[in-house]
């Protein structure tokens, strides 16, 4: 369109046909020349000037469309979370009346049933693969499922979490760590070791040296001993148990360095 009106204009320009001869003559002064010349120059720098206005105003209007439909997107998204909350709560409620009636009576292994709740998130996961809150349901069902023994579930959810949040360090510690108990749990040692030592080595991770006593617990099992040991006293000389300046960060550093101590004692003793 632009290009239309430009060709139009040029066309019905006045200056062309009247200062200027289009065949430009011999006849054409210097001062004709350079006159038809300026004209041509800011008749192109008009038209750039339009179309990069132009370009600006279209590139302003996808931006604010795109992110209308981001914002209308996340609005939709948290609604159906939020509605699978509700009937985790409830659920919840349900087991705390029957924990009331029966005096806290219970028998221990008496837990509430989430069942209905997570198999709800773990298809939320599953349809949102590729979102934060897909994320965030497919860590709560898939932590279910390793609780209730439900490994295959758990590894079926978690798994495509390592892909689609690849760029999610914090996202990525989590879910490989719990992929790597899963993997230890299934006898793949080496799967299992794989992973926590990719965790140890993300920079922002907060606690590496939890990594580190998962894997001396694994090697340990796997009948590498030495190994085990290597890293146990790796992590009490650590003097920086934690990459984080928050002080509760720093405690858990501290409980595991702790932890390590007790493993170390009783592996040489």
């Amino acid at each position: 369109m632009i290009r239309l009106l430009r060709n139009s204009s040029l066309d019905q320009d006045a200056s062309k046909s009247t200062l200027i001869n289009p065949k430009r003559s011999s006849e054409n002064t210097l001062f004709e020349e350079t006159s038809y010349r300026a004209i041509r120059t800011a008749q192109r720098r008009k038209w750039t000037l339009i179309s990069l206005i132009a370009s600006v105003i279209l590139f302003g209007i996808g931006i604010l469309i795109y992110n209308q439909f981001v914002t209308s997107k996340n609005q939709r998204l948290a609604k159906e979370y939020s509605a699978i909350e509700e009937i985790y709560n409830q659920e919840n409620l349900e087991f705390q009346k029957k924990y009331t009636e029966a005096k806290g009576n219970l028998p221990a292994n008496v837990k509430a049933d989430n069942a209905k709740s997570m198999e709800q998130f773990a298809q939320f996961a599953k349809t949102y693969a590729s979102e934060p809150m897909g994320w965030l349901a497919g860590i709560r069902a898939g932590n279910y499922y390793i609780t209730h023994d439900l490994n295959l579930k758990a590894k079926e959810i978690l798994e495509p979490i390592v892909q689609t949040a690849s760029n999610q360090p914090l996202i990525q510690v989590r879910v490989r760590t719990a992929l790597a108990g899963i993997y230890a749990a299934e006898k793949d040692d080496q799967k299992a070791l794989l992973e926590l030592k990719i965790v140890e080595e993300i920079p922002q991770n907060p606690f590496p040296d939890q990594a580190r006593f998962l894997r001396a617990q694994i090697l340990y099992y796997s009948g590498n001993k030495a190994e085990a040991l290597k890293i146990l006293n790796q992590i009490i000389s650590n003097p920086d148990s934690s990459n984080s300046a928050n002080p509760l960060n720093q405690n858990a550093g501290s409980q595991i360095k702790q932890q390590a101590k007790i493993w170390l004692n009783y592996l040489e003793s």
